[in-house]
């Protein structure tokens, strides 16, 4: 029988909340405090070239930070529409690589009917620090049948220009396989169009075929909660970190353009036999799929709900060409270059110890910043 755990970045947030710690108002050599006082913030980004940080809180606001403060009017304010329930929230934030000229931006929330919910919003057309609430077109809902394992992040690759959005299996395993869900998948959408054009499918997709018997929206399947990812600006290679069950934590690495993988889950967790199935086998010659094993993977020892993380590709960026990644059980932050894992988190915060890290990301401009969701802050690698 298929075991199920809380264990993810939201369903622990209430143990390291009551905790109590005491937070310093900066870090340490690499790490900088920027931003502070926030209200669970979960991810952190920016349009291409804007020097702004846009901050999404979890319970539907996106602040904007700018010259070294956070402003007092949101960008946008969603709370009238957003649910918290289980590990939902405003989870995830992308802008359109056309946005200087035509001001659209996609959010991924929860909402009140429990659906995990993928919309469009556009900026206002006097005012470039509001967008405007009911401009929202919804594009994709999807029903989990629980309150975790949602997923978290959307990006545009910077390869295809299309939007990836990487959906958890909703606390059900079988999900991660079935081809007529989107649950436990990696999904990509050609979005381009006006404010209220739906979604297409992009003809590249490995599935785009018909009556193939499998939802054209999927990219890749196997996964248990993909909750971060991110695209690697000098390649357009896809990192995932997906949050394990209960041995380990895994990070999965997808060049640009190799769609059509299954990594996995539920017959693997990590390289680990999880979960046999018929026709689905733990992983030998005979199988009738071959999984994608992840890159790297770490114990529960080390942590219990992976981050994930990104590549900081910027000149004279601290760790560049790493992977920059996070657990949100441990609080640590690592790099990993060539499989070998590194602690960087002294050298970021030795005064303070985190509280939650809820996202490693990038603002326009490829700087890279930690998300705090208990602790409140942001802090900007340096």
């Amino acid at each position: 029988m298929l075991k199920l755990s809380p264990r993810s970045p939201l369903s622990v947030l209430s143990l390291l909340v009551g905790a109590h710690l005491l937070l310093a108002a900066s870090c340490g050599p690499h790490g900088k405090v920027v931003a502070t006082g926030l209200s669970a913030p979960m991810y952190a980004t920016g349009p291409t070239g804007d020097a702004r940080l846009f901050i999404a809180e979890r319970a539907g606001k996106i602040k904007i930070l700018e010259n070294n403060a956070v402003r007092a009017t949101p960008f946008l304010d969603i709370t009238d529409r957003v649910s918290q329930t289980g590990e939902g929230g405003l989870l995830g934030l992308a802008f359109s690589p056309s946005y200087a000229s035509s001001g659209q931006f996609f959010v991924f929330y929860s909402n009140a009917a429990g659906q995990s919910v993928l919309s469009r919003f556009v900026r206002s057309s006097t005012d470039p620090n509001q967008a405007n609430p009911a401009s929202e077109f919804p594009l994709l809902a999807v029903t989990p049948p629980g309150t975790n394992h949602k997923g978290g992040t959307i990006a545009f690759s910077p390869v295809d220009g299309f939007l990836y959005l990487g959906l958890g299996e909703g606390g059900f395993p079988q999900n991660a396989r079935d081809p007529n869900s989107l649950l436990g998948k990696m999904l990509r959408l050609n979005v381009a169009g006006g404010p209220t054009s739906p979604y297409t499918i992009p003809a590249s997709n490995p599935f785009a075929a018909a009556n193939d018997g499998i939802r054209n929206e999927i990219w890749s399947f196997g996964f248990r909660n993909p909750f971060r990812f991110s695209f690697d600006r000098a390649n357009g290679g896809l990192w995932i970190g997906d949050v394990g069950q209960d041995d380990l934590e895994e990070v999965d690495y997808e060049p640009a353009g190799a769609g059509g993988r299954d990594y996995g889950w539920p017959t693997h967790e990590g390289t680990l036999c999880y979960s046999p199935a018929p026709g689905y086998l733990c992983d030998n010659p005979a199988n009738p799929v071959r999984f994608t094993f992840p890159v790297y993977e770490y114990p529960h020892s080390d942590g219990c709900a992976i981050t994930g993380g990104v590549i900081p590709r910027v000149p004279n960026a601290y760790l560049a060409g790493s992977y920059v990644f996070s657990d949100y059980c441990s609080n640590r932050v690592w790099s990993l270059t060539g499989g070998q894992r590194v602690d960087r988190t002294s050298a970021i915060s030795p005064a303070s110890p985190f509280n939650g890290i809820a996202a490693v990301s990038e603002d326009g401009l490829g700087k890279v910043y930690l998300v705090e969701l208990g602790g409140g802050r942001v802090i900007k690698l340096r």
